[in-house]
C-alpha cells in the first residue's frame, strides 16, 4: 500500500533532493512539499498523510527559529495525526533530541543529510502499521419522522438559519429541525469540523479563504461566514494561525 509523505523544508535544494530520494523508495505514494509551517499544515488538512520529514528551521531569517517544532506540536494536537511518524531534519542537536522525546519523534536525519541514510530512515517510517482514528462515515438526523444520512466528508459547512440548522454539502442543501450547531459538532470528527461563531460551524477542508481583518471565512461553495469574537482565536489557533 502506498504511504503519502510532506516534507516541510523551506530550502529548495534540500526540499528536492528529499524528495527525489523518497520518491525512490517503493512504498512512498503522493509526495507533498512545503516551505512554511501554514502551507505545511494546509497540507496536513488537505490530504492524509503517513509520514512527516520536517526541518526544524524554516525560516532561517529568524534567530532561533523553531517552526518545524512548533509545526509539529500541533500536529500532535490533532487525533489523526497523534501516532504518525514524524522524521526532523536538523543541525542543531540539542534542539533535536529535546524535540524527539517531547513530541515522540520517529527518528532524525542530520545535515548534511547522506542520501542512503535517509532513504533507510525513510523506508523503516513507511513500513510502520497505520493507526488512524475511525468515525462514521455518515452523519444522521430524523425530519417528518424519517431518517436521513448525510456523508460527513461531502458537508461544507452549516449554520442556524431562523432557528433551523441549515446544512450546505457538495450536492445539495437541507435544513435539519430540532439541532444546533453544537449538537452537530458532537457527532463530526473535529479534527475537520471547526465552529467558527455560535451558529455555525464549517469544514476545513472546504476553506477556500480566511480574512483575519474583516473576521469571516469563505468556503468553496462561495459562503461567507462570521468569525465570532469569543471563538475567533480558537479557530485561528485550530487553523494554524500565530497571533
Amino acid at each position: 500500500m502506498k504511504r503519502n509523505v510532506l516534507i516541510v523544508e523551506d530550502n529548495k535544494i534540500c526540499m528536492d533532493a528529499l524528495a527525489r530520494i523518497v520518491h525512490e523508495c517503493n512504498s512512498a505514494g503522493a509526495i507533498f512539499c512545503a516551505g512554511t509551517k501554514e502551507e505545511a499544515y494546509k497540507y496536513a488538512l488537505e490530504e492524509t498523510i503517513d509520514l512527516f520529514l520536517v526541518d526544524i528551521i524554516l525560516d532561517s531569517s529568524i534567530q532561533q527559529d523553531v517552526s518545524g517544532i512548533q509545526f509539529v506540536e500541533k500536529l500532535r494536537q490533532m487525533e489523526q495525526y497523534k501516532y504518525t511518524p514524524v522524521i526532523f531534519i536538523t543541525s542543531l542537536i540539542d534542539q533535536q533530541m529535546n524535540a524527539f522525546h517531547k513530541l515522540h519523534c520517529f527518528d532524525y536525519i542530520e545535515k548534511p543529510f547522506e542520501n542512503e541514510v535517509v532513504c533507510e530512515k525513510v523506508m523503516t517510517a513507511l513500513g510502520m502499521p497505520l493507526l488512524r482514528p475511525k468515525y462514521d462515515v455518515n452523519f444522521t438526523y430524523r425530519k417528518d419522522g424519517v431518517l436521513y444520512m448525510l456523508n460527513t466528508e461531502q458537508i461544507i459547512c452549516a449554520e442556524m438559519i431562523r432557528r433551523k440548522l441549515h446544512v450546505y454539502t457538495v450536492d445539495d442543501e437541507v435544513d435539519i429541525p430540532y439541532k444546533t450547531v453544537r449538537d452537530m459538532l458532537k457527532e463530526l470528527p473535529r479534527e475537520y469540523f471547526l465552529q467558527c461563531n455560535r451558529g455555525a460551524l464549517v469544514n476545513r477542508k472546504y476553506i477556500e479563504a480566511v480574512d483575519r481583518m474583516n473576521h469571516y471565512v469563505r468556503m468553496r461553495n462561495g459562503k461567507q461566514l462570521e468569525i465570532g469574537c469569543k471563538l475567533g482565536k480558537k479557530f485561528y489557533e485550530e487553523l494554524g494561525y500565530d497571533d
